[in-house]
């Protein structure tokens, strides 16, 4: 079977645009159109961000002469109601507002974002785009390989590869066959540890499905014998850190660390015994362990492991499941191997438990991890 690599071809341009506003949204907070002098309204706006500064949607405003002037504010922290007429600045909001914009250096996965427990890196395509006059405009593009360019964002095309009732997060039903577009949006990682600044981070959606690797037989390499569930020679550790890391990264990698990912007996089962075992391996992306998922210190209990797929996953395929307890929640793969069978690995189900799945299957998804530090 041969993979189809997403190999970009982008060229980044830092398009500055100013923080004027653009437009305003919403309505007045006022109770009475008939203001006193004084009195705050409270508007959302459109603020463009710049290249490097991000842009609020939100800002005040307190009468002067009635419903004639309107004097823009800031409402401070607390943004309790009252006389801001001396301020004249807008709202400074943190990145966990759901109001917050982000500038363009963010918003296409270039500079990091930190939160309490999450770092947003890095760009993949996520949400399927149901517009159509947007989908009339992108299917007017030139014809390239790898992402495309469209007003500020960047978009994704796929043929979807689906064999049982899969729908997107809006309710359509995905049609196997048809070709989709998606936006390519932020990564969100959730931070399992954080050692002197380098940080060990796990992608907080299924992003995508891979099989780990393709046939059931084995293969020789220097007079050793390679089985199907051996990580060092996967398709999937190929895949990582060469089709999704050129594609996640395009725009920026640099705070990107090596890591010697530790593939010993020890991180694949409880007794630390296994066969299959493989070498220690260099990587810039890879997968957790069977040891890392057991670990209380990065997952305290069995619902911490629960992770949505996003629509790129399931138009590729990536089984979800559809109790409502679980919904969504998909299966992906570790990189350990099973210690009872040279074709199986572990994976980690809908409901939170590892199990393990023959190696060749193509609907496991990929919840890619990686190491950065910021000098």
């Amino acid at each position: 079977m041969k993979r189809e690599k997403i190999l970009l071809s982008v060229t980044v341009t830092m398009v500055a645009i100013t923080g004027a506003i653009l437009g305003i949204t919403g309505g007045l907070k006022s109770s009475s159109f008939s203001a006193t002098n004084g009195e705050v309204w409270h508007h959302f706006a459109a603020v463009a961000p710049t290249a490097t500064t991000h842009g609020s949607k939100e800002f005040w405003a307190s009468s002067i002469n009635g419903c004639a002037t309107h004097q823009f504010t800031d409402p401070g922290v607390t943004c309790v109601e009252h006389d801001f007429s001396k301020y004249d600045s807008f709202a400074s909001l943190s990145r966990d507002d759901d109001r917050y914009v982000w500038c363009l250096n963010e918003q296409w996965g270039i500079t990091p974002v930190f939160g309490e427990k999450t770092v947003t890196y890095g760009i993949y395509p996520q949400t399927v785009v149901d517009d159509e006059s947007l989908i009339t405009a992108l299917n007017g593009l030139s014809e390239t390989s790898g992402y495309y360019f469209y007003k500020n964002a960047y978009y994704a095309k796929v043929k979807a590869t689906v064999e049982l009732d899969y729908h997107f997060d809006n309710g359509a039903q995905i049609v196997d066959g048809t070709t989709y577009w998606f936006k390519c949006e932020p990564i969100t990682w959730n931070v399992l540890s954080n050692a002197n600044g380098e940080r060990y981070i796990l992608s907080s959606v299924v992003l995508d499905a891979y099989c780990y690797y393709e046939d059931t037989g084995y293969r020789w390499s220097g007079g050793e014998k390679i089985c199907p569930n051996n990580y060092e020679y996967s398709d999937i550790r190929d895949w990582l850190n060469i089709d999704f890391y050129n594609s996640a990264f395009a725009l920026h990698n640099s705070y990107i660390q090596e890591t010697t990912v530790d593939n010993s007996a020890l991180t694949t089962n409880p007794i630390g015994e296994n066969p299959y075992a493989c070498n220690n391996t260099e990587d810039n992306v890879f997968l957790p362990s069977f040891k890392d998922y057991i670990n209380p210190d990065y997952f305290d209990k069995t619902s911490a492991r629960y992770c949505k797929t996003t629509d790129w996953a399931r138009a590729k395929g990536a089984y979800y499941d559809t109790r409502s307890s679980y919904l969504f929640n998909g299966t992906y793969w570790t990189r350990s191997p099973s210690d009872a069978d040279d074709v199986q690995a572990w994976c980690v189900d809908g409901d939170g438990n590892l199990g393990t799945s023959d190696c060749y299957r193509t609907y496991y998804g990929v919840r890619p991890a990686l190491s950065i530090k910021i000098a």
